[in-house]
């Protein structure tokens, strides 16, 4: 049994449900699966490094999306990394 998110997470992922939307469909895929899948369980800093990563550019989400760069903040690429891997199983 799956337990529900607190209040201020719930408030937090519409907010971001918002950001998500971007005029790459490329990086929506990867931003919403994010969200759905893993977003709820996540820790309060895995939440906060999504919130900077929606603060990006969508051409360089778009670059390390798709392995062409790295974000240059050290949190900033580790977070990016573990959330392509985790976006790409199938479970």
């Amino acid at each position: 049994m799956t337990s529900s998110p607190s209040p201020e997470t719930a408030d937090l992922k519409r907010r971001y449900q918002w950001q998500c939307r971007r005029g790459a469909s490329e990086v929506e895929v990867v931003l919403y699966a994010y969200l759905e899948r893993f977003f709820d369980t996540d820790t309060p800093q895995q939440q906060a490094a999504f919130g900077r990563l929606l603060e990006c550019e969508d051409v360089d989400m778009l670059d390390w999306f798709t392995g062409h760069g790295q974000p240059e903040d050290p949190e900033l690429r580790e977070f990016v990394a573990g959330m392509l891997r985790r976006v790409a199983t199938t479970s």
